[in-house]
C-alpha cells in the first residue's frame, strides 16, 4: 500500500474570462482510490489578471488515502468562473450529494471499474449540483489517473485557456497541484 496525497497548491490567472474585472474561480469534481473517495467543491476565489491565489486549507486536499500497488487514484476536475449567484450556504449539503453520487457509482462499477471520466461526470452532473451551474463559464476540464507508483514528491500543472475571441470571453489559467507518495 502507498499513501497518496493530491493537493491544490495555487491558481495563477494570466487573463480573466470576465472583461470587466475579476473572475470568481471554483472547482467541482471528485476522486477515488483504494477504499477512499472524495468530493471536490471549492468556494469561489476572486482572482484578477496577473494574480496567484491559494485555496482554503480545508478545500486544498483533493485526495488522501492508501492505494494498493498497481492501482491509481482516478477522477477529475472542472473549473468554472461563477457568473450566476449560488447559495453557498448549502456548501456542506452539496459536497455530501457529490460524495453520495461518487459512492454510488463506485458501488455500481467497483473501485477498479470506474474510470476518471465516470467519477468526474458523476461528481459534476448526476447530482444536479448548484442550481444555475450551466450559466457559469466552464474554463476547463481535466481527468486524472495518478498511479500509486512514482516519485515521492511531484508538482504538476493544469493549463486552461481560450485565447481566441478578440478579448471577449477569453481566459488563461494555470492550476498547480502536488502529489506526494509514501
Amino acid at each position: 500500500m502507498t499513501k497518496v496525497k493530491v493537493e491544490l497548491v495555487d491558481v495563477y490567472c494570466r487573463d480573466t474570462e470576465d472583461i470587466t474585472g475579476a473572475d470568481d474561480f471554483y472547482l467541482v469534481g471528485g476522486f477515488a482510490g483504494g477504499q477512499v473517495s472524495k468530493a471536490i467543491l471549492t468556494t469561489p476565489i476572486k482572482i484578477n489578471d496577473k494574480q496567484k491565489k491559494s485555496f482554503k486549507p480545508d478545500q486544498a486536499v483533493l485526495f488522501e488515502g492508501e492505494v494498493p500497488q498497481g492501482q491509481s487514484v482516478k477522477g477529475g476536475l472542472k473549473a468554472y468562473d461563477e457568473d450566476a449567484g449560488k447559495d453557498w450556504a448549502k456548501y456542506g449539503e452539496t459536497v455530501q450529494k457529490i460524495s453520495s453520487a461518487i459512492s454510488g457509482a463506485l458501488a455500481a462499477a467497483g473501485p477498479h471499474g470506474a474510470t476518471a471520466g465516470t467519477i468526474l461526470s458523476v461528481a459534476t452532473t448526476a447530482t444536479g449540483i448548484l442550481a444555475g451551474l450551466d450559466k457559469d463559464d466552464l474554463l476547463g476540464t481535466t481527468e486524472l489517473d495518478i498511479s500509486s507508483a512514482g516519485p515521492s514528491h511531484e508538482e504538476r500543472s493544469w493549463i486552461m485557456s481560450k485565447k481566441s475571441g478578440i478579448g471577449w470571453s477569453t481566459w488563461d489559467y494555470t492550476l498547480n497541484y502536488r502529489i506526494t507518495r509514501s
